[in-house]
């Protein structure tokens, strides 16, 4: 083989190794583009269904049913093609053959957690302001997911519940109870408890798992640090080892 032939060839492969890299390339730039067009759809439903929550619980807020009945109506998923225009679409009954009957129990145990998150709403914040209520709400939510504190939420809000002293939220221990929830209160904390579950509320209180109201200063909150003040609650989290280490202390906001 002479010298032009190896030389032709070897431009041959040359060219055949970078059209096989333009072409992973491009591979690779319209898969990144898929990616990153269905993360932002998902991002845009994800802020849409929660304006749309919270367009609800405020027209809720303001007792007025009419509103607050259109507003739930576009929970329905709308749909538009050329052919049909925009249409709203109901779930389809050949959806419901996924269903198990373990599905009960599921749906049981959330029924509970909402109402563990409603009663600690309820009797702690029921006089609070909205903003009020959702903040004593994640901080429940925050010790939820904290591995100090138990994994469920009615085991959060109910902690040392079985003793006299001891209990983590008051109400579990005080008699507060012997009292059932009821009126528009108890509504209002089921509709603000239902929003924090779903996430369709941000965590307004900076990650704080502890909180007590204005009117009184418990020596536990020296080893913590301050994060907001709320309504007539005052709120923090633990601090970093590193704020530890520099001896930070609850009045610091953070």
């Amino acid at each position: 083989m002479d010298m032009d032939t190896a030389r032709s060839q070897q431009k041959q492969v040359a060219t055949a190794i970078h059209l096989l890299a333009m072409l992973l390339l491009c591979a690779a730039m319209v898969l990144a583009m898929n990616v990153a067009s269905t993360r932002a759809r998902v991002q845009d439903e994800n802020l849409a269904v929660m304006a749309l929550a919270s367009r609800y619980l405020e027209a809720t807020e303001v007792n007025d049913t009419e509103q607050a009945g259109l507003i739930a109506m576009g929970a329905l998923q709308l749909v538009a093609d050329r052919d049909n225009g925009v249409r709203i679409d109901s779930r389809s009954l050949a959806a419901l053959r996924t269903f198990d009957f373990a599905h009960f129990d599921d749906a049981r145990l959330q029924a509970n957690e909402l109402n563990c998150l409603s009663e600690a709403i309820y009797y702690e914040a029921r006089s609070e302001p909205r903003d009020g209520q959702v903040a004593v709400a994640q901080v429940v939510m925050n010790r939820q997911a904290s591995r100090y504190y138990p994994g469920s939420i009615c085991g959060v809000v109910y902690q040392g519940s079985e003793r006299r002293t001891g209990c983590q939220f008051s109400f579990t221990c005080d008699g507060s109870m012997d009292r059932a929830p009821r009126g528009r209160a108890w509504t209002r904390s089921q509709e603000v408890a239902l929003h924090v579950y779903m996430g369709f509320r941000p965590d307004n209180t900076r990650r704080a798992t502890h909180y007590h109201t204005v009117a009184v200063d418990p020596i536990w909150n020296d080893t913590l640090i301050r994060t907001r003040t709320i309504g007539t609650h005052i709120f923090y989290r633990n601090p970093t080892t590193r704020e530890r280490l520099a001896g930070a202390v609850q009045d610091r906001d953070a």
